[in-house]
């Protein structure tokens, strides 16, 4: 079959949304199919969001392949004949994030309008797709409740060869692995190293999305003293640091806030047979973890993620069976590329 994936992209933005794209495209690849990938720029200020989703309905893709997957917020908008939506998320700003601190506009008459036209032209491009899906439950909950719409829970595996994950012991650290931005909560997780009791440590990898976000980091752990329990590593690290350090850490922790997925920290987590440590308004990673189970859920809240980490460090066998179960989270939650491409493609 051909297949288009037509995703939006953020310049210098690389998290999630691009590698659900592209190993989407890679396990296509795999299954025999003639795979096009398309990523349509798309404007971050909130103003400019109305014209560029206008620009996407006018895009030439009709006709164009056998099946077109759209993938990411607002690719559901553009044209085809038999579109599949794999909706993993919404404008944030303008719906989730709406009555947060993380609201990029104004809570006025104006702004309400604004988000009331966004919303009926999503509806227009989830309306016509043959089938939509979504990454997780709480995403397939908000398109019901902001667009009236039923939708299907499709959760994206991780891609590439995941051999690369081992386990090779429960150290004593908890490794953060994520792009670092403030909705990703890596502060919570520093300030949470002032009130543990044990020894453990806390190792922080990833991009900084703001170099204000990164020197935020690195003066709260200065400003506390906590240089020997907290390692920064800011940066782009690479697959092979990334998966010693999941091999060899206590457990994995993931604190975004309300995220609209499970987050791949928590996939990872799961093939390397590490606990996953969330919070109790994580969002989509409560779908994966539940407390005392696959991990541990804490209060958002410092001292509380300080007692979770030091309860893993005290209990290694505890933290090894939680590891064990977070290790075959994925197959009751039928976790697959096969499964994927079956449901993406199917009736097409």
């Amino acid at each position: 079959m051909r297949v288009v994936i037509a995703s939006s992209s953020v310049p210098h933005v690389n998290g999630g949304g691009n590698l659900i794209v592209q190993w989407t495209a890679q396990a296509l690849r795999e299954a025999g199919h003639e795979v096009e990938e398309f990523y349509l720029p798309f404007p971050v200020d909130t103003r400019a969001v109305l014209p560029a989703m206008v620009g996407l309905r006018s895009t030439p893709f009709a006709g164009s392949g056998d099946r077109l997957i759209a993938i990411r917020w607002p690719a559901h908008l553009i044209r085809h004949e038999n579109k599949a939506t794999w909706f993993i998320h919404h404008y944030r700003q303008l719906f989730d994030l709406w009555d947060t601190p993380y609201r990029g506009v104004r809570n006025d008459v104006e702004a309400a309008s604004y988000r009331e036209a966004v919303r009926r032209i999503d509806n227009i491009g989830l309306q016509e797709s043959r089938a939509v899906f979504t990454n997780s439950a709480i995403v397939r909950d908000r398109v019901k409740t902001y667009n009236g719409l039923d939708a299907e829970p499709l959760l994206p595996p991780l891609g590439g060869d995941t051999s690369r994950f081992t386990t090779e012991s429960y150290g004593d650290f908890v490794f953060y692995p994520s792009r670092v931005t403030p909705i990703k909560r890596q502060l919570l997780a520093v300030e949470a190293m002032q009130y543990t009791t044990t020894p453990v440590r806390l190792v922080i990898g990833g991009s900084a999305d703001t170099a204000e976000y990164g020197r935020r980091l690195h003066d709260l752990v200065r400003e506390h003293g906590l240089e020997a329990k907290v390692d920064l590593r800011l940066g782009w690290m690479e697959e092979d640091e990334k998966a010693r350090l999941l091999s060899q850490c206590l457990a994995v922790s993931y604190l975004p806030l309300d995220e609209d997925s499970y987050g791949y920290p928590s996939l990872e987590a799961s093939h390397s047979r590490k606990a996953v440590v969330t919070t109790t308004d994580a969002g989509g990673a409560l779908e994966f973890v539940t407390h005392g189970v696959q991990g541990l859920v804490s209060a958002p809240d410092a001292r509380a993620l300080a007692a979770a980490f030091d309860r893993l460090y005290e209990d290694r066998a505890l933290a090894e069976r939680m590891g064990e179960a977070s290790f075959a989270r994925r197959a009751e939650l039928n976790i697959g590329w096969e499964h994927v491409l079956d449901r993406l493609l199917g009736d097409s």
